[in-house]
């Protein structure tokens, strides 16, 4: 299992499952996936409230530009910009255009390479890796609408942690395949472990890019 230090260090080129900061704000979050815009231009995609604003916040409106770091915030370590319009509150998801000479990789880390997007459906088995967690497992328990509930598997610790605060933005995968299954946003408010993540079809759809593989 990848060691939850690993995913807070540096990486370039960049890959998915890494801590990621966006400037205005001091809270972590995860790179789920890259995407590529029908420009020939190269995104990373996280959660609306890791890229953009959380719920609640009460300080200055999100601009069109603001800087991501990874993997804290320091003027060198600037990796990709905010553009609003790529951006769905409601699916809670975002993406941020890679800055020039930022490279990345069709990769998980811990994880290996994406697979192509696949709808979710209950009983799959999934997998993701968290800047805060890393590595942890699960199984698809329930689908309403584009919202994804993933439970940890059966036999699994009851104290079994599915994700925490900073694993936000991580991509859950296909186990068995490596496909995009669902784009993690929040985890359990003392119901029962378990993780909530949204579709990835409707993600890629909302912010107007395809999922890049490599291909």
């Amino acid at each position: 299992m990848m060691q939850v230090r690993n995913a807070i260090q540096k990486y370039r080129p960049l890959r998915a499952g890494i801590r990621i900061f966006q400037g205005a704000m001091d809270k972590p979050g995860t790179i789920g996936l890259f995407g590529k815009s029908a420009d020939g231009r190269f995104w990373l995609v996280s959660c609306y409230h890791v890229l953009i604003r959380p719920p609640g916040w009460n300080g200055a409106p999100p601009q069109d530009g603001e800087a991501i770091y990874q993997p804290e915030i320091k003027p060198a370590n600037k990796i990709a910009a905010v553009d609003p319009s790529r951006a769905n509150k409601t699916l809670d998801c975002a993406a941020a255009l890679l800055e020039p000479g930022i490279d990345a990789v069709p990769e998980i880390l811990g994880l290996g390479s994406i697979g192509s997007a696949a709808l979710p459906a209950v009983g799959m088995r999934v997998t993701k890796s968290g800047s805060a967690t890393g590595v942890t497992e699960g199984m698809i328990r329930r689908i309403q609408g584009d919202t994804v509930r993933i439970e940890p598997l059966q036999g699994f610790p009851a104290d079994y942690e599915l994700s925490q605060q900073g694993d936000s933005g991580a991509l859950w995968i296909e186990q068995s395949t490596g496909a995009a299954v669902a784009l993690h946003r929040r985890g359990e408010t003392g119901q029962g472990e378990f993780a909530e993540a949204t579709a990835i079809g409707p993600v890629l759809t909302a912010l107007g890019l395809t999922l890049w593989t490599g291909t």
